[in-house]
């Protein structure tokens, strides 16, 4: 299988935030609804924001349990799209653990770690057996920094188009 980077290093940073938020809403139209969007990939930090709204909170005003565990879950899929061919190879999360700390009583950010030597597991293991997986440790703030969650989640990636 030969395995082809849809983002080199060059035009990695050519892509913009917003393309990557358009990019998700157009596989996961959910996304598009909570308004979630990709906010940060400096330094191998993953970080993402839903804002609280008509669409995100629950009966008591705060952020519904949801969109709270959507914003965890996508992290991991843009640490794939951001860094393999998303078109090759597509991530789904086999597993997400959630605590729920605080309410959320303002918009959220989800924010995961995913070091180099992560990213070159995950190319090398596409490359050489075109699946990959991998964990993940997702922290869930609002907007004044409190907690709200703190999430651990399993994905796996591989080619699940062809195998449908």
């Amino acid at each position: 299988t030969q395995f082809v980077y849809l983002f080199t290093m060059k035009n990695k940073d050519e892509i913009s935030l917003e393309r990557y938020t358009e990019k998700a809403r157009e596989l996961c139209p959910i996304y598009k609804v909570i308004g979630l969007e990709a906010k940060s990939l400096i330094d191998n930090v993953y970080k993402c924001y839903t804002p609280l709204c008509d669409y995100t909170k629950n009966h008591l005003n705060i952020m519904h349990a949801g969109p709270i565990w959507m914003t965890a879950e996508y992290l991991g899929g843009l640490v794939v799209m951001h860094n393999c061919e998303s078109s090759q190879f597509q991530p789904v999360v086999a597993n997400l653990e959630i605590n729920f700390i605080n309410p959320a009583n303002s918009g959220i950010y989800g924010e995961l770690e995913f070091d180099e030597i992560a990213v070159r597991a995950l190319r090398q293991d596409l490359e050489s057996s075109g699946q990959h997986k991998f964990e993940t440790k997702v922290i869930i703030r609002d907007e004044a920094e409190q907690i709200i969650a703190k999430a651990q989640g399993i994905y796996v990636v591989r080619n699940f188009l062809d195998a449908v």
